[in-house]
Order: structure tokens, then C-alpha cells, then sequence
């Protein structure tokens, strides 16, 4: 399969890229005309500004893609908050400028749209885990963003007739994955500590929300099963099904440090609105695509803890 990745510089685009190799794929990636291209990169390369169609159509047709991951967009929950009309424009306007492209330019090809869990808001505890019939109600501007990016999938498959499958990820942990979430924020610290370039302190925010995490790696396994076999117009949770606290997290690491270290709430890390659980029911992508959630939480924040006392992503 030719596999066009919109975004393939960012932290789940360079997985899903090898992902995509490891299964015999052609793949071509987008990047935001000057962006850093990937160091020692195995695939050729695309421009793409996602606010702009044109540009979007000149990659697409220069491609001609059999597959389109479109993972473009602004996946920081915090900075959406500071910036909710930009954060709305590049995920919502921008997927659906890279529909219409394809609606002109390659209209054959399979597309997966990448919404989020954070659609779906403050979910009654009776409801969790949350299934994809459950109305979206988000209550963040990332949410909100993500819920209309959602929905133009759900316009291009039923109003346009492209093949679209919409994917809704809930948290995602992995090596990779740069400061502004909460493995990487907790992670860099205790290897700023061991290393004596930090107060043996864990700076922190609020400790209590539960999420469901997810490894990177089976993320982009979903989103590449969906080009295979999800079905046009539906949508997919990608999930573990459990859901753990952020003060969870931060004790495991801190039980894996290296030097004692205490931890300390800041005001300044806490979000004008945190949601108190957001777990997901991935049966569906069960079902329809074969998939399910394999690498546990441990595991995948123990690379990350390994990636920073290294030096952090490259």
C-alpha cells in the first residue's frame, strides 16, 4: 500500500512511518514547508501547510495515495488552552481542508482521521468505559477542536462518499514524545535530578484525574489496521480500557529513581479544567479491525524515563 502520513515529523507520525515500513509499505511523508526533516530518514517527503488546500492537493496528487493517515494538527491540551483559536483552526479547519483536497485529488484513497478521547468530556462514572455511541460533549478547547475534525470525517464519509474511518485515541506514552505531557514532564525531571541539574523535587499539578494511556506503538497499529479493514464512516476508540492517575505516574517513576525525591504541587500546573476519568472501550477496533491495546503502561514509561537520562527525544 502507498501510505501518505500528513504530519509525519511529529512524535506519533515518526512511529506510525515505521510502522508503516515494517509492513512492506511505500510511504511518503508531509511536512510544514520550513520544518526540520527527520535526520537519517527512509522516505521521501512531501510540503504540506494544512491551512492552505492547495498545497495540500499539489502533495496529494503528486503521491497518489492508496492510504492517507492525516495526523497534522496541535495535540497540546495546555497550550490549547492559552491559544483555543488557532488550536480550533489548525484541527478542525485543517482536516477539513486535507478532506476537500482529497475529495479532489485522490478521492480512492482510504483515509483515517485522528480525532481524540477528549471529545467525549465529562462522561457519568456509569458510562465509563465510554463507548463510540456515547455523544460527544467535550468541555476543553483541544476537545472541541477535536469533536468538529471528528465530524468533518464523518461529512466526508456520508456527504462526499470518501472512504473515511475516524480514529479516537485516548492518551498516548511513548519514547518519542516531547516536554508538555505528563510522562515525558515527569520523566525529564527525575533525570534532571539524578544528573544534580534539579532540587530533588517533582514539580507537579493536579494528581488526581485517571486516564487511559496507551503505548505509541499500539496507537499507530490501530491507525494502520483501519486503512486495511475499518469501515468507511465509523468510528474507533484507540484505548487500554483502563485508566490510571496522574499521581500513580508519578510514584512509579519516582520508585524507579535513581536519588530520593519528594514532590510538590505548583499552581502553575494546574488547567483551567481537568476532567476527573476518561477511560475508553476499544471492542469495536476489537472486532472490526482486529486490534487491541499489548504493551503495558510500565513498560512504556520506563522507556521514556530511559529516553530522558539520555539526553530526551532527538
Amino acid at each position: 500500500m502507498k501510505v501518505l502520513v500528513v504530519g509525519a515529523t511529529g512524535f506519533v507520525g515518526r512511529h506510525l512511518v515505521r510502522e508503516c515500513l515494517s509492513r512492506g509499505d511505500d510511504v511518503v511523508g508531509t511536512y510544514r514547508p520550513g520544518e526540520e526533516i527527520p535526520r537519517e530518514s527512509e522516505i521521501p517527503w512531501r510540503p504540506a501547510e494544512i491551512l492552505e488546500t492547495a498545497s495540500i492537493e499539489a502533495a496529494l496528487e503528486g503521491v497518489r495515495p492508496d492510504g492517507i493517515v492525516h495526523l497534522a494538527g496541535q495535540a497540546n491540551v495546555a497550550l490549547a488552552h492559552r491559544d483555543p483559536v488557532q488550536t480550533f483552526r489548525i484541527n478542525a479547519e485543517g482536516t477539513l481542508r486535507v478532506l476537500e483536497a482529497q475529495r479532489r485529488a485522490a478521492p480512492r484513497a482510504r483515509t483515517a482521521v485522528i480525532g481524540s478521547g477528549e471529545m467525549y468530556g465529562a462522561v457519568r462514572p456509569d458510562r465509563l468505559p465510554v463507548t463510540e455511541d456515547e455523544a460527544p460533549d467535550p468541555r476543553t478547547p483541544y476537545g472541541v477542536s477535536k469533536a468538529c475534525a471528528d465530524a468533518a470525517g464523518a461529512l466526508a464519509a456520508r456527504g462526499w462518499g470518501l472512504h473515511v474511518v475516524r480514529m479516537r485515541p485516548f492518551n498516548h506514552v511513548g519514547e518519542g514524545q516531547r516536554r508538555g505531557f505528563v510522562v515525558p514532564d515527569f520523566a525529564s525531571q527525575i533525570a534532571a535530578i539524578e544528573r544534580g541539574e534539579q532540587e530533588p523535587v517533582l514539580a507537579v499539578g493536579n494528581l488526581s484525574p485517571r486516564r487511559d494511556f496507551t503505548d505509541v506503538r499500539d496507537v499507530v497499529r490501530a491507525y494502520r489496521d483501519a486503512l486495511e479493514r475499518g469501515r468507511a464512516g465509523e468510528a474507533y476508540n484507540v484505548c487500554s480500557g483502563r485508566s490510571i492517575s496522574i499521581g500513580e505516574i508519578a510514584q512509579f517513576l519516582i520508585g524507579h529513581a535513581r536519588v530520593p525525591v519528594a514532590i510538590r504541587n505548583e499552581e502553575s500546573r494546574l488547567r483551567p479544567q481537568d476532567l476527573d476519568e476518561i477511560r475508553g472501550d476499544a471492542s469495536k477496533a476489537k472486532r472490526d479491525l482486529g486490534w487491541a491495546a499489548e504493551i503495558p503502561w510500565e513498560r512504556s514509561v520506563l522507556e521514556v524515563l530511559e529516553e530522558w537520562r539520555r539526553g530526551g527525544p532527538r
